[in-house]
């Protein structure tokens, strides 16, 4: 599970590194003040765009952002995110893992499963890092930024 004061709380420290406020960080985001203002409060979690963007907005480590890692990482390469099935499957292979015992060891159901590996949807970031803490990998290493 995610700690959204952690993720609130790297939020925050980014953005005053940056020297931006909420309303200033949503609009560079172009979303609107309130949703930045509930992941600056810790009162909800980002969607998977949203994360993503913020990620490369700050060029910031994903787990850093999630408060997995205690340093932002800001001086490393990273790579662009492909869309998460791609991660997703190449993740399971390079792990030697089948799609059924990934099912059994993360708890997902399938039905989700399926949608994530069809692309018809996208993990929510709680997800995401249950995933990659599934498969024994970062954050950043199961979206293929590193």
């Amino acid at each position: 599970m995610i700690n959204l004061s952690k993720l609130s709380e790297n939020l925050n420290e980014l953005m005053h590194e940056h020297g931006l406020t909420q309303s200033a960080l949503a609009k560079k985001m172009n979303t609107c003040s309130s949703k930045m203002s509930s992941y600056a409060t810790g009162k909800r979690a980002p969607n998977y765009a949203t994360f993503l963007a913020l990620t490369e907005f700050f060029h910031c480590s994903a787990d850093y952002l999630l408060g997995l890692r205690e340093y932002p990482c800001e001086d490393l390469r990273y790579k662009p995110v492909r869309p998460f099935s791609v991660c997703l499957r190449a993740a399971l292979q390079e792990n030697g893992m089948t799609q059924y015992a990934f099912i059994k060891r993360s708890g997902i159901s399938w039905g989700v499963f399926y949608n994530w590996l069809s692309g018809k949807s996208l993990p929510s970031v709680e997800n995401l890092a249950r995933v990659a803490r599934c498969l024994g990998c970062s954050v950043d290493e199961l979206l293929g930024r590193v």
